[in-house]
């Protein structure tokens, strides 16, 4: 709406732009008539033209009189033109070369050599080394090497700060506010796994029972495969259900969530499926035979991951804690046959 009201209000002042321009026109060339007209009619004395000529444009010429002797005579040949004369040469000074040997009274006398300034190298400007002192030879060395070394050490952290910092996924840190929130939700999982342990050992074990999950941040450290002492009471209950059924065979399987390296992912999940293992052989006095332990990595997801943004700590954090279930030790049962 302001586009169009500027418009015409452009548009109406033009009539009036017009008028006075062409009465400054007419202002403009009533003043220049008047300055020619004045510069007709006033004379400036300085600019007269004079009166009298210093040479006149027109004179008379009497008599004139033509030698024709001259005009007969033939015109004298030019002289030929003066060759190029070739400078006169000026003898050459030779200077006296002496001699290499003096030779007096039958003897010869080697001359004195000529003295030549050597101008030697010069390896550190602050450090004057005398060529015949092997000590100061070796010093000038040592602080040579250390020189390019210092300078070696510069151009690698010069090379490596250019290259941008590899992270590693699995050892983002949570914030304290949201890692006390899963310390929570794994001290929740780890006591309904209680619970189910409890019910199994009660009941015993049928063919067909689900799995028994342990969250992996209530097991262990972080990215970690030492078991924390608060898990120590639930791995007591499993070795006490895996010695009341001698006819099941026990798979202890590790899986992690899903950032970091899969390599990285499947040796820490393989390191805790060993630990529990290894602490039930040790400690819960269990037939090493009866258990197998795998670990799976980065798979079997209980959660499905989702697109993270790894420039923003934000959304790391986030996907953390969504991820949370992911982090795990599963306990499968299989039965043996009997017949």
């Amino acid at each position: 709406m302001d586009l169009i009201e500027t418009y015409q209000s452009d548009a109406m002042e033009r009539p009036l732009i017009r008028r006075r321009l062409f009465w400054a026109l007419v202002a403009s060339v009533i003043l220049h008539i008047g300055i020619v007209l004045w510069f007709r009619q006033t004379h400036l004395p300085q600019f007269n033209a004079p009166v009298e000529r210093l040479v006149p444009r027109i004179f008379n010429v009497k008599n004139i009189t033509i030698n024709t002797a001259e005009l007969d005579k033939e015109e004298a040949p030019a002289p030929p033109a003066a060759q190029d004369q070739k400078p006169a040469l000026k003898p050459l000074d030779v200077p006296d070369e002496k001699p290499m040997a003096e030779i007096s009274e039958g003897k010869m006398t080697p001359a004195a050599p000529a003295t030549v300034d050597v101008v030697k190298p010069v390896a550190n400007d602050k450090l004057v080394v005398d060529p015949n002192d092997a000590q100061a030879i070796v010093r000038l060395q040592e602080s040579t090497r250390q020189a390019m070394m210092q300078d070696l050490n510069s151009l690698k952290d010069s090379i490596l700060k250019d290259q941008p910092e590899a992270v590693t996924h699995s050892l983002i840190r949570l914030p304290e506010a949201q890692a006390t929130d899963a310390a929570g939700t794994d001290a929740q999982e780890m006591a309904r796994a209680s619970g189910r342990l409890d019910r199994l050992l009660s009941h015993g074990l049928h063919a067909g029972d689900a799995p028994v999950t342990l969250p992996g941040g209530a097991l262990f450290e972080f990215a970690s495969a030492d078991l924390l002492p608060s898990a120590i009471e639930q791995m007591q209950k499993l070795g006490m259900l895996i010695r009341k059924s001698p006819n099941v065979t026990f798979f202890i399987e590790g899986f992690t969530d899903s950032f970091g390296d899969a390599d990285y992912n499947e040796q820490l999940s393989q390191d805790r499926a060993d630990g529990v293992r290894n602490w039930l052989v040790q400690n819960a006095d269990v037939d090493p035979a009866r258990i197998q332990a795998t670990g799976y990595g980065a798979t079997n997801f209980l959660v499905k991951p989702q697109p993270v943004d790894m420039h923003s700590q934000a959304s790391i954090d986030q996907e953390k804690l969504l991820e949370q279930p992911n982090r795990r030790v599963e306990i499968r049962f299989k039965f043996l046959k009997t017949r």
